[in-house]
């Protein structure tokens, strides 16, 4: 069977590239790859850099830390703060018009949030009060688009920023 140019030019290719492995495994193994990993490579982890005295003698492996090891030490308190996720289709105060230079821009600014947050429940529960606007649920001091949520009524809520008030009414549907 005869072969192509192209083909031996592809055989010879994959000859070097088993002679290139062959090398790399017998000869270059030893003094590169994993097992040659700085002690300090692993340190970051906080996983020991020597072999515990017990352990087997043998090659020693590494243990790296699990991935909720590292999400421990990166996100400790694991506990998502669902008040402060808004609707990312909603428009923030800084898209609702042009604002003017002067006292005008934050009674506008104020307006301009009454139109675009409606209060749509009123949960009435002493200190623990909550309203829900544009989807989101707010406890008192906690924010919207930089109002802070100030006081909770049976029928409305007022929101400041500030200094400026808004007052939010319950909207009947």
């Amino acid at each position: 069977m005869a072969l192509a140019k192209r083909e031996k030019a592809f055989v010879a290719v994959f000859v070097l590239g088993l002679a290139a492995l062959a090398v790399d495994r017998v000869f270059l193994r030893p003094q590169g790859g994993a097992g040659t990993a700085a002690a300090d490579a692993f340190a970051t982890y906080g996983v020991p850099a020597s072999p515990a005295e017990d352990a087997p003698s043998g090659p020693a492996e590494v243990q790296s830390p699990s991935v909720a090891e590292r999400l421990d030490r990166v996100w400790p308190d694991r506990e998502p703060n669902v008040a402060q996720v808004r609707d990312p289709f909603s428009l923030t105060g800084s898209w609702l018009g042009s604002t003017e230079a002067g006292a005008s821009a934050a009674p506008d600014l104020v307006a301009a949030f009454a139109k675009t947050h409606p209060l749509v429940a009123v949960v009435m529960n002493g200190p623990q009060s909550h309203i829900l606007v544009n989807d989101r649920v707010l406890a008192l001091g906690e924010q919207i688009d930089g109002f802070t949520l100030v006081s909770v009524s049976p029928k409305s809520a007022v929101l400041e920023r500030q200094g400026e008030r808004v007052v939010l009414e319950l909207v009947s549907k």
